[in-house]
């Protein structure tokens, strides 16, 4: 058995087991399929079986109408069908029946939410589904009441990149590999929860559709604890397989997650499934734990702290889902203080289909709904707690209701103070829980004070280890136009080089402010141009950027300047003034005007490449394509951690985001940064020039496998051990990511020539090992390019084509004779050959079994000195010419071709024909016999995915068997029927 099998696949089976689901393990026993057809991903008969238990009143008719009800619910995608199935499983379906006294609707459950022990958990391994061109075959499926919920793929933790290699099978089986293949089969996906990735020592999780970035571990199985999971599993170490597991589907979990912590976002790009975190799910418990525990005397709640872009709008949601489960009819008051992220939250809430958000647009409207006690979710500003300026006295009290829970986003801003005060006195018995993106300050503990203590934490390094924020790098330039001392003398006088200098000294007295000369035009167009060739030169597809000014006036400078310098494609987001300018109206966006323009740019094929702003979009915009943001306005504390944070979401081929600092914030963030403890923020913006350290101990343990890399066939030979190629692999894609963060600033300069011979060497060694786990993924787009072109200018095929094929003389033995020694010949030759064999394996494993002993017994001999590097190149020469030649070998059996020989020489190996001298031309009849029978059956189309023509193919094989006048036992009979079939699925492909 493979070590896929016996490291991960049994394990999880295992694991599986302990949470309380029925395994089936094929590797152990056959488990008798009960579908007609493998296209269908759902067991028909377990799902009807538990409809018919949960809801015993239901009629015959009704029972065939709600099993056929859910497999058959049609949408324009897999996803939007999705999104419906998951509306049934959750708030069920109903039907009319009669019951007596009349007709009337009644609600069916397809799952029991309530009574978890009442459902039918299933696990089944190797389990087949029908695509439209290949049968996929997860290593996993779990079934709830006989949909399939979950799907795990596993990958040995010795594989080359075990992670990457189960997330794009997971990829390939969804077709989402390419935009037009066809290559999985989504059936499956239609019913999807969980997708996961697991290689025992590490494992991610997401649902359908998620992008391979976006798959994330789950490190925390709160509430309960590691050792918690060690006595459950009577193991000394639980693994992050464990963990996932447990997490995801310990079977009153899973129903919890699928009921309260999914939602569909619908956006003008499509539909996105999105499913807790475990942050968020911890920070959801912990919170309602914290409600439990609440009294009138300490009705305050907590803060919860999750860095930005660690999804905090999606944790809101998820406890709102929950509260609205778990309390009678509660009032939800999300609360935040800026107009934007109002309309943010109220947005996210209504596109996950969240029951009726209403946004209080008035002051009058908020107080009609907090005194009207209709349980009702309303989002607002809070700046509605505000007091007119002709009332006195305190503010009124709205509603005296302890089941009203007020969610503040931001929580952290000073100006809360005297609102805060305002909206406590409206609202004295609500529990309140504040959300901030950044830390608490050490020594202002307001938002503690008036929150209560920490309901939940995940900070920045817990983020980046998660992936689900990247490092945020920190950049300044053009240094002699900082604002600060001289420099901002120096300014003065270019700007205003005109003017006398009584003029200059008067117009600096009454004018002359930082702002004024940060946004003077001749300033302006400099940092602009910079922008531009930063932009093109730094920033490669699909990469896009922000720029930050420090007014409406300087933001319209600077998009006229990008356009007049015929720079990146460019839109320019600011607010509507009353008296803006007419020359700034002119610029203004529409508010339909701006939607169009975020999605064009959050889109990575959209034209948009650079939002100009001043305010707009600096919290609370999501947008993964952003890697850089050109900072030329002064940002202080908790506002430039947030600003910054807008380039920290993950994107493909995103290593790290960037600030470019043109106004000289630096001293500014370092004021930032000592507001909070070390340990919370230090990695919250890091200098460029910091990673020079790492840079310089990667690349001295990317070419330390080597005592030379100018000398490639030794590199090579010293790669042939798989153990130091995946050392090698991850050390230079480390160097690589490295590389791509550092170039093109000068530190890179004396690595470039070694970072293009490691890349041959890699690319040399990937082609001669025929390994396909050596790929360029996660290098980074910029150094991507640099390594293609290189690799290209040495005459190596591009990495992601397939090598020459030994079986094709004409191209591979030119490349073979073209090579500098006989020990490269030889060790090419092998690998080459031991790679076909593989291939090639199942169409004849007699043959290539024989052939493969052949090829490990003269490597044996080679590395043992007794044979020369010549020897074996004439050695593998002669095995390489038997493979060419099986159909000479065919045709001098009297056979007709190769297809025939592989199953002559199942024959012949089964019954032993050799040592027996049974009569060959019997053999030659008796294969021809079957042939013919075989050929017959698989005209069929899609006969492979067919279990009846499978069946119908074994029947007649083995009655040519008991026909034939060969003699064999029953056993042998057996076995040669099931090798027959196995045979015609290598030979007979659809």
């Amino acid at each position: 058995m493979s070590n896929e099998y016996t490291e991960v696949e049994e394990p999880a089976l295992d694991t599986l087991q302990t949470l309380g689901w029925e395994v089936v393990d094929q590797q152990r026993r056959n488990w008798e399929d009960p579908r007609e057809t493998l296209s269908s991903a759902v067991l028909e008969n377990r799902l009807r079986d538990a409809v018919e238990r949960l809801n015993p009143w239901l009629s015959e008719n009704n029972l065939n109408t709600v099993v056929r009800e859910i497999q058959q619910v049609a949408g324009t995608s897999t996803m939007a069908e999705n999104e419906q199935i998951h509306e049934k499983l959750v708030n069920h379906t109903s039907v009319k029946q009669d019951e007596g006294y009349g007709t009337k609707h009644q609600t069916v459950q397809y799952i029991d939410y309530e009574n978890p022990e009442n459902n039918d958990f299933l696990a089944v391994n190797q389990f087949p589904v029908e695509g439209d061109i290949e049968t996929i075959k997860p290593d996993v499926v779990l079934f709830v009441n006989g949909i399939p919920l979950g799907v795990i793929e596993c990958k040995a933790p010795t594989a080359g990149e075990p992670k990457s290699e189960a997330l794009e099978q997971l990829q390939r089986y969804q077709n989402k590999r390419t935009k037009t293949g066809s290559e999985g089969a989504e059936e499956l996906f239609r019913y999807n929860q969980f997708s996961v990735a697991t290689w025992y020592e590490g494992a991610v999780m997401g649902t359908y559709g998620t992008p391979k970035n976006q798959y994330k571990p789950w490190r925390d199985p709160y509430p309960a604890e590691d050792d918690e999971l060690a006595d459950l599993y009577d193991v000394g170490y639980v693994s992050p397989q464990h963990r996932m597991l447990y997490a995801l589907f310990q079977p009153e979990r899973l129903l919890e997650q699928l009921r309260h912590f999914t939602v569909f976002e619908t956006k003008q790009s499509g539909t996105l499934k999105m499913v807790a975190r475990y942050q968020q799910y911890r920070a959801v418990h912990k919170a309602l734990e914290r409600i439990e525990k609440r009294s009138q005397r300490e009705a305050q709640g907590g803060v919860i702290w999750h860095t930005q872009g660690s999804g905090k709008s999606l944790t809101m949601l998820f406890l709102g889902l929950k509260l609205r489960q778990e309390k009678p009819n509660p009032t939800l008051l999300l609360v935040t203080d800026r107009t934007a992220l109002d309309e943010q939250i109220h947005a996210t809430f209504e596109r996950c289909g969240f029951p009726n958000p209403k946004r209080a647009d008035s002051k009058e409207e908020l107080h009609e709904m907090l005194s009207s006690h209709a349980g009702e979710t309303i989002t607002t500003l809070i700046q509605k707690f505000q007091l007119d300026d002709d009332e006195e006295g305190d503010f009124p009290v709205l509603s005296r209701d302890d089941d009203i829970y007020v969610m503040v986003d931001e929580a952290h801003r000073t100006q809360y103070k005297h609102l805060a005060n305002n909206m406590r006195t409206a609202l004295p018995n609500a529990f309140y829980i504040g959300f901030t993106g950044t830390p608490i300050e050490k020594d202002d503990r307001d938002t503690r004070r008036t929150f209560g203590n920490y309901v939940d934490t995940y900070t920045i390094d817990q983020s980046l280890e998660d992936d689900t924020t990247v490092e945020i790098l920190y950049q300044g330039r053009l240094a002699e136009i900082h604002l600060e001392g001289q420099n901002l003398d120096r300014i003065f006088d270019r700007v205003f080089a005109d003017y006398t200098e009584e003029e200059k000294a008067e117009i600096k007295k009454r004018y002359a402010r930082e702002q004024d000369l940060a946004e003077a035009e001749s300033r302006v167009e400099e940092v602009a141009l910079d922008i531009i060739e930063h932009y093109e030169n730094e920033i490669a597809d699909p990469f896009k950027g922000m720029v930050v000014t420090t007014s409406k006036e300087a933001a319209v400078r600077y998009k006229e300047k990008l356009d007049e310098l015929n720079g990146p494609e460019s839109r320019v987001i600011i607010s509507k003034g009353h008296n803006d300018p007419e020359h700034i109206k002119q610029w203004t966006p529409t508010d339909s005007d701006i939607s169009d323009y975020k999605d064009s740019f959050v889109d990575p094929d959209g034209e948009v490449e650079l939002l100009v702003v001043c305010d707009m979009l600096l919290t609370g915009f999501d947008a993964p394509v952003a890697q850089v943001m050109y900072l030329d306005k002064p940002l202080k504390e908790h506002n430039l951690l947030q600003a910054i944070a807008r380039v920290n979401r993950p994107f493909e081929g995103k290593n790290h985001g960037l600030i470019v600092d043109y106004y000289g914030v630096s001293s500014d963030l370092r004021e930032a940064l000592a507001m909070f403890s070390e340990d919370e923020v230090k990695h919250a913006m890091v200098p460029l020039e910091d990673k020079k350290p790492e840079l310089e101990a990667a690349h001295r343990k990317a070419t330390a496998f080597f005592e030379d890399i100018y000398e490639t066939e030794a590199c090579l030979q010293t790669l042939e051990d798989e153990d130091t190629r995946i050392e090698f692999k991850n050390a230079y894609k480390r160097f690589s990511q490295l590389m791509d963060i550092v170039l093109p600033n000068p530190m890179a300069n004396p690595y470039k020539d070694d970072l293009n011979q490691l890349s041959e060497i890699f690319a040399r060694a990937k082609q001669r090992y025929r390994d396909d786990s050596m790929d360029l993924e996660g290098t980074g787009e910029k150094v991507r390019e640099v390594i293609q072109k290189h690799i290209r200018s040495q005459g190596i095929d591009v990495l992601n084509e397939d090598p020459v094929s030994v079986m094709d003389a004409e191209a591979f033995d030119p490349d073979i004779e073209g090579l500098e020694s006989d020990e490269a010949r030889a060790s090419e030759m092998q690998h080459a050959i031991k790679h076909e064999i593989s291939v090639r394996y199942d169409e004849d494993p007699v043959q290539y079994q024989s052939l493969q002993e052949r090829v490990e017994e003269l490597i044996e001999q080679y590395k043992e000195k007794r044979l020369s590097d010549r020897e074996v190149v004439e050695e593998l020469h002669d095995l390489l010419e038997e493979m060419r030649s099986r159909d000479k070998q065919a045709r001098a059996k009297g056979l007709e071709d190769a297809t025939e020989l592989s199953f002559y020489h199942a024959l012949e190996d089964v019954l032993h024909a050799e040592d027996a001298e049974t009569d060959q031309q019997e053999l030659v009849e008796l294969t021809g016999a079957i042939l013919a029978e075989v050929e017959d059956v698989v005209d069929v189309v899609e006969w492979q995915e067919k279990v009846g023509v499978q069946s119908k193919l074994r029947k007649k094989v083995k009655l040519q068997l008991l026909q034939s006048d060969v003699e064999m036992t029953d056993d042998e009979r057996t076995e040669l029927t099931n090798r027959i079939v196995e045979l015609a699925r290598a030979h007979y492909q659809p």
